[in-house]
């Protein structure tokens, strides 16, 4: 069947919403990839009280700022139009990864950088996510994957040319200042350390070109074309389409089904959050090979944005409440067994990252995807931000528990934290699947035999 202009613009639409967030998504996807190159230049500039544990919370602080503030989105777009939302927060964004080139000589600058950056990229991804949900009605959960694919691949692009270039030379680290902690090492090569703010103007650079080319590309249907996306049979949509009914933003706070999501979604975040911020220093203390730990670190972004494409496609199919369960069972297992790379050796540890990072990258498409399914695709962007609220509510949670225990715990017992976070939101998966599911079924049996609608 050929393809109509419909068809090929709503195709140009969901790429450029995959090409806007492969562009805004490496600070977060890549940052625990540079982290010690980060910190071995902070300390290079302060001195030795910057320690990877300590700056191990920029990323979790950016995850906070981008997850809490993201539902104004929504409210920019009302003040200032669609596309001159995206061109304001575009330009901040790129401004402010080629301010970090400056900013990297003053830590608390970093910090004020870092929040700024993550705003913007909450924003425009919040953006693109619920562009390409609109898009694309009758399978949301693909586009949604298909948009954050771009974020996720992020990681490997940026990371792999970023390691590329501040240490073409494969250095190891060789600085260990501490000797209660002999695993914990950082690099002292002068060459390289006069790479780490250079990379960061490139990026800047580079991000600017895609986010224009992007801009320029992306569109919201009009009421016109909303009402034939619903009534056409496009190639990534099938033939059914959710009959749940529209709940206003605010009143999805009253919903007992958001905050069981807002758990679920907070808990099952915290996988990520080590992969990005901590996988890599982990890595650090047993592998002595960088340019295997950044191979790593590329090889994962391919499997974060596949990962994200794959679970939205599976949501569609078998339900996003058991897509959640099949999700958090599989991070409880790999989380409580991935201290024993440490005896495994590196192919194990490659294993297990590019698995837990595939895996728990579902997030980013079943999130979004719950939100517009269960409370209804209208208002997209506050009822997305609303609930992406809890991943920086989670983040913070867990980045206290770590930053607070790392010093008294182990590894192993760090690890464990964020396993039993996987296994909580297993718990809370089932809880959402079977006893809420059960109760709605009863109440809604009862009600129809009075001829009332069920209201959650």
């Amino acid at each position: 069947m050929p393809l109509t202009d419909l068809d090929v613009k709503s195709y140009k639409v969901l790429a450029a919403c995959c090409l806007g967030n492969l562009a805004s998504g490496f600070p977060v996807n890549s940052f625990g990839n540079v982290l010690l190159y980060v910190v071995s230049y902070l300390r290079e500039k302060h001195g030795e009280e910057v320690r990877s544990s300590g700056v191990s919370f920029v990323p979790i602080m950016c995850t906070i700022i981008l997850s809490g503030t993201m539902f104004t989105g929504g409210l920019l777009e009302i003040l200032i139009g669609y596309k001159m939302s995206l061109i304001g927060v575009s330009i901040v964004f790129v401004a402010s990864i080629m301010l970090n080139t400056l900013a990297l000589s003053n830590f608390g600058a970093v910090i004020v950088i870092y929040c700024i950056i993550g705003y913007c990229e909450g924003v425009l991804l919040v953006t693109f996510l619920s562009t390409a949900m609109e898009w694309f009605p009758k399978k949301r959960g693909l586009a949604a994957g298909v948009s954050a694919l771009g974020s996720g691949l992020s990681g490997f692009i940026f990371a792999t040319a970023q390691s590329s270039f501040i240490n073409p030379w494969n250095y190891t680290p060789d600085d260990a200042p501490y000797p209660g902690y002999p695993k914990e090492k950082y690099f002292s090569q002068p060459d390289l350390l006069r790479r780490v703010p250079l990379s960061f103007l490139i990026i800047a650079a580079v991000s600017g070109v895609l986010l224009a080319i992007a801009i320029a590309l992306v569109s919201r249907p009009t009421e016109d074309e909303k009402s034939q996306l619903v009534g056409t049979k496009l190639h990534l949509m099938s033939p059914s389409i959710s009959t749940q009914p529209e709940i206003p933003p605010l009143k999805m706070l009253s919903c007992l089904h958001f905050w069981v999501f807002f758990i679920i979604f907070g808990l099952g975040r915290s996988d990520f959050i080590f992969m990005n911020s901590l996988s890599k220093v982990f890595g650090e203390s047993f592998i002595n090979n960088d340019h295997f730990l950044a191979t790593t670190g590329a090889i994962t972004g391919i499997m974060n944005g596949g990962g994200r494409l794959i679970w939205g496609s599976l949501s569609d199919v078998i339900g996003i409440q058991p897509a959640l369960m099949l999700q958090s069972s599989i991070l409880t297992l790999l989380m409580f067994t991935f201290h024993a790379t440490t005896a495994g050796g590196s192919v194990m540890y490659f294993i297990w990252v590019c698995t837990i990072t595939f895996v728990s990258s579902a997030n980013f498409s079943l999130l979004p995807a719950a939100a517009s399914t269960y409370f209804g695709p209208n208002n997209g962007k506050l009822k997305i931000g609303l609930l992406y609220v809890s991943q920086g509510v989670g983040a913070l949670l867990q980045g206290l528990l770590v930053m607070g225990w790392h010093v008294v715990l182990n590894w192993k017992g760090v690890i464990n934290i964020f396993g039993i976070c996987s296994l909580l939101a297993f718990a809370f998966s089932c809880i959402l699947h079977f006893v809420l599911k059960s109760i709605k079924d009863r109440r809604s049996s009862v009600l129809a035999k009075f001829g009332q609608p069920y209201e959650e």
